[in-house]
């Protein structure tokens, strides 16, 4: 079983998966979390990447022996500079390039077939994606992009319980002010276009309510639950 949740960074997504893996798991399902651009795919290999140089690209204990003692961590922390430089150049150019991105969300369908099938048919648990692909539409859309958004829309596999939190670009912004109001205004717009082609969305208004809203959330799991 494939649980997805998509919307606004601020929108709750982590609080409502938390709650229901939780609830899951009290009830002996075996739930398997994972988050689209942190655990799998490209995103997730590039930040392992970067993750990598920033932390040092000279194992501990590693004798340099290129140079002398004196100028050998000068040598060693200026190098590191220049690949958390290089590191940071490369993700930025990725990030913003929707070309190139929907190049990526191409290579990383098959990625995400391959983890579906090992979590869900040999480890036989519950997948809860934190975003989805459907958070890669809105990442890649723009007015002349559209006609490709929805030919990628079509490649998607269809989640058994797509969710998407649905909250005001003022709301996620007072949450999480990481993005301007516009951003948010703008990507919510892109939301409210991709999910009426997403079949059997249960949409969550992701108001300061939590309580009632994970209620909401738990009751409906547990009715495409019963309905499998």
């Amino acid at each position: 079983m494939l649980i997805t949740f998509s919307g606004l960074d601020g929108a709750g997504k982590s609080t409502l998966i938390n709650s229901l893996r939780t609830t899951l798991e009290k009830q002996n399902r075996p739930v398997a979390v994972y988050h689209m651009n942190k655990d799998m795919g490209i995103y997730a290999y590039l930040g392992f990447i970067r993750n990598w140089i920033m932390g040092g690209a000279v194992s501990p204990g590693t004798r340099v022996t290129l140079c002398t003692k004196s100028s050998s961590k000068p040598m060693v922390q200026g190098g590191h500079r220049r690949l958390r430089k290089a590191a940071s150049r490369l993700r930025y150019s990725i990030l913003w390039n929707k070309p190139l991105r929907s190049f990526i969300y191409l290579i990383d369908l098959p990625i995400f077939i391959f983890y579906r099938l090992y979590i869900e048919k040999i480890k036989k648990q519950i997948l809860i994606m934190d975003r989805y692909f459907y958070d890669s539409l809105v990442d890649v859309a723009s007015d002349h992009m559209w006609f490709l958004v929805r030919f990628l829309a079509r490649l998607i596999p269809t989640p058994s319980v797509p969710i998407y939190l649905d909250v005001s670009p003022e709301e996620a912004y007072a949450r999480k002010g990481e993005y301007s109001v516009e951003y948010h205004r703008r990507r919510s717009t892109a939301y409210h276009r991709v999910f009426p082609w997403v079949p059997n969305t249960i949409v969550l208004v992701s108001d300061r309510d939590h309580r009632t809203t994970i209620r909401r959330l738990e009751k409906a799991v547990a009715e495409r639950i019963n309905a499998l």
